[in-house]
């Protein structure tokens, strides 16, 4: 997993109430999953989107498996500038 502490951080709140996200509990913890991620990732040439994981942590952590950082600013960017 990938966290960057520099990046942008949501609340709780935003992250709710994003139509880009998509909330699970996995182990007990909350999660805000990236909806469509495949299809921004491929809007914007990464080579292999497919199968790749992007969510946070309801303090607004930015975790993204396979996830390079320019790419996760973008997605931070798609969910409106929440931040």
């Amino acid at each position: 997993m990938s966290d960057h502490d520099d990046l942008p951080r949501p609340s709780a709140q935003q992250l709710d109430a994003s139509e880009h996200t998509e909330k699970r509990t996995v182990e007990g913890e909350a999660r805000y999953y990236v909806k469509d991620l495949e299809k921004h990732l491929r809007t914007w040439g990464h080579p292999n989107p497919d199968g790749l994981v992007a969510y946070f942590t309801p303090d607004g952590t930015f975790h993204a498996q396979g996830v390079d950082r320019e790419n996760q600013l973008r997605l931070i960017g798609a969910l409106g500038g929440v931040a």
